[in-house]
């Protein structure tokens, strides 16, 4: 019997990341608003930091929690929409793994320690200025990508609830009518 719901744990993760990223937005726009080297600015940066690795521990979990309890078939069967879907998902879940990595080569490159919840990243690269740029540069457009591809996402979920009038939303919310 095909899959109708997603499951709970999975609505859990998915709005938690939503959570997560809304909250490393603002610590990175937050970020601009302090001279550099002052003590704002770098909490900012660390609460970013510290943010992305969340993101990339929860989105790990949050694809293993995917492979052992699958997702409900789409509610609009034409093809163009369930590829157009399909490649929506993969791509978000892929630059929301590679872009923590990206900002973690950043400070690595920089030459700083990172740290998560007391315990300290061991040193993967050689600090390299130049490194840095170029990795800095990758991960501000991953960030700023996902902006973009959040904004459709979200919208294509509003689309669906509201023109479609399936119940796409609905099964993320876990309201979905039996």
């Amino acid at each position: 019997m095909p899959k109708t719901q997603y499951h709970p744990i999975s609505i859990f993760f998915h709005w938690l990341v939503v959570v997560l990223l809304i909250a490393a937005f603002v610590a990175i726009e937050l970020k601009g608003q302090f001279p550099k080297g002052s003590e704002p600015r770098e909490l900012c940066k660390t609460v970013h930091g510290v943010i992305g690795q969340l993101i990339f521990i929860l989105m790990a979990v949050r694809l293993m929690i995917r492979v052992i309890y699958g997702v409900p078939q789409p509610t609009n069967p034409k093809p163009l929409f369930v590829s157009f879907a399909k490649a929506m998902h993969w791509l978000l879940y892929a630059i929301l793994l590679i872009s923590p990595i990206f900002g973690l080569l950043y400070f690595q490159y920089g030459g700083k320690e990172i740290h998560f919840f007391g315990l300290v990243w061991p040193q993967f690269v050689t600090p390299n200025p130049e490194m840095k740029k170029l990795v800095e540069g990758i991960h501000e457009f991953l960030g700023n990508s996902l902006y973009f591809l959040i904004g459709i996402h979200a919208l294509a979920g509003l689309w669906q609830h509201y023109v479609i009038k399936d119940d796409t939303l609905r099964r993320m919310l876990n309201k979905v009518n039996a």
